[in-house]
């Protein structure tokens, strides 16, 4: 359990991030990789355990899984958005088209990516992301060149 003073005695350059995925091993791969990037990662494997994590840990960013258990990404997407309208929220989706991309703009998802992409693709969008927002953190978070 993670408790307010700990958070508040985190660096500010270290920027917070909220990753919610289904698989605990994609969890951790996530978990690892943005740490090695730079970010503080909050680890959540359903919509309602997202929301609770970003009321506590107030990140800059959320990454949601679309299919998540108990409450769908795109669901907590539009909670999230609707109570916090500045956090950018990345939506990470089966398939993205047109309908997807619409839709995600609809419950207040800053980017939709494609799931089969995997990781690699997840980093780019969340990177670009954080750098449209104004997000900067450590060496290769969000920094504008």
């Amino acid at each position: 359990m993670i408790s307010t003073s700990e958070l508040d005695q985190t660096p500010v350059d270290r920027p917070r991030v909220v990753f919610a995925h289904s698989e605990a091993r994609y969890l951790a791969r996530a978990e690892e990789e943005f740490g090695r990037r730079g970010w503080e990662v909050f680890p959540a494997g359903s919509g309602p355990q997202v929301r609770r994590l970003v009321r506590r840990v107030r990140p800059q960013l959320v990454v949601l899984e679309a299919e998540l258990p108990e409450e769908s990404g795109w669901l907590t997407c539009a909670k999230l958005t609707r109570e916090q309208p500045k956090l950018a929220v990345v939506l990470v989706s089966g398939l993205v088209g047109s309908w997807e991309e619409s839709f995600g703009r609809f419950v207040g998802a800053a980017r939709v990516v494609e799931r089969r992409r995997g990781l690699a693709g997840v980093l780019p969008a969340v990177e670009g992301t954080a750098a449209g927002e104004g997000i900067t953190g450590g060496p290769e978070v969000g920094q504008q060149g």
